[in-house]
């Protein structure tokens, strides 16, 4: 993929060392919901950063970002509104079926929730009948994203529950046995979430699943 630039133009703290980066390109950037891009500092730095907002928006793409140790935390910390960056991508295959019509459960850890945020909100936007389960464990109850999950459970157009992951799949076993899952979070939680739906028979292969690799510390 080519090498595009962007400014940043706004930068929100979701949670302790969890950012949200907004940035701005002139023509657009086109990418499907639940991929990622490579984001280049002015420094020279670069990380993966996972896409949170829906393609509807090409024009103001947000990131969302884990802030960690190391050259990647320092660059972060250095950003600032109109800050000059480039980016390249989409990359990914955590991407929705389309030829798939059964409901669809998402299973998220920590910022796992940013790339199913995308895929929802792109359903949402599209109409798609399918029915949309989102089951979320967040870091140390920070729950990312509740402004826009939680008044879309409360219309009931998803249902969004957060808590221990093993908890949730228990109490939502029957939904989930026959409906596509779709996994994303660090290496831990999808081990723990493999455990899980093992319990119920599930094979780990049938799901669709992203890590974001090891545990940060």
């Amino acid at each position: 993929m080519n090498a595009r630039g962007a400014i940043v133009t706004e930068i929100e703290e979701l949670a302790p060392k969890v950012l949200q980066l907004t940035i701005a390109f002139d023509e657009g950037f086109a990418f499907k919901p639940g991929q990622w891009v490579n984001f280049r500092f002015p420094e020279g730095v670069s990380r993966a950063y996972t896409i949170a907002s829906a393609p509807e928006r090409p024009q103001a793409v947000q990131l969302c970002v884990r802030v960690g140790h190391g050259k990647g935390g320092e660059a972060v910390s250095r950003l600032k509104a109109g800050s000059e960056i480039t980016v390249d991508g989409p990359y990914g295959s955590f991407l929705l079926p389309d030829d798939d019509h059964r409901d669809v459960v998402f299973l998220a850890g920590d910022t796992g929730i940013a790339p199913i945020r995308s895929i929802v909100l792109h359903m949402l936007a599209k109409k798609d009948p399918r029915r949309i389960f989102v089951l979320y464990e967040p870091d140390r109850r920070h729950i990312l994203y509740a402004g826009d999950f939680d008044p879309l459970a409360r219309s009931g157009a998803i249902v969004h529950e957060s808590g221990r992951i093993e908890t949730l799949i228990d109490r939502n076993k029957r939904i989930i046995t026959a409906a596509t899952i779709m996994v994303c979070g660090f290496d831990p939680f999808l081990q723990r979430v493999n455990a899980a739906l093992s319990d119920l028979d599930i094979d780990p292969a049938q799901l669709i699943s992203e890590t974001f690799g090891p545990q940060p510390a």
